[in-house]
């Protein structure tokens, strides 16, 4: 049983990163297209937020990685 829980644990933890990239890359798409379309400086604005986007995709990538790996590593000592 204990398996089966570890395993629905790392797929929440895995789909969670997922949905964080996901939702990330696209808040920052929408604010890039809203600001073009507000300004007319179409393709500045989408490509900057896009980076944006990607990057702090990343980054929660990271976070939620370095989460997971100090609850394991306060769970081996």
């Amino acid at each position: 049983m204990s398996e089966m829980r570890d395993l629905f644990k790392n797929l929440a933890m895995v789909s969670s990163m997922g949905i964080s990239v996901a939702l990330a890359i696209g808040i920052g798409v929408w604010f890039g297209i809203t600001l073009d379309n507000w300004m007319g400086t179409k393709p500045w604005f989408f490509w900057i937020f896009t980076l944006i986007g990607i990057a702090a995709g990343f980054k929660n990538v990271y976070v939620i990685t370095r989460r997971e790996i100090g609850k394991f590593n306060s769970d081996q000592d």
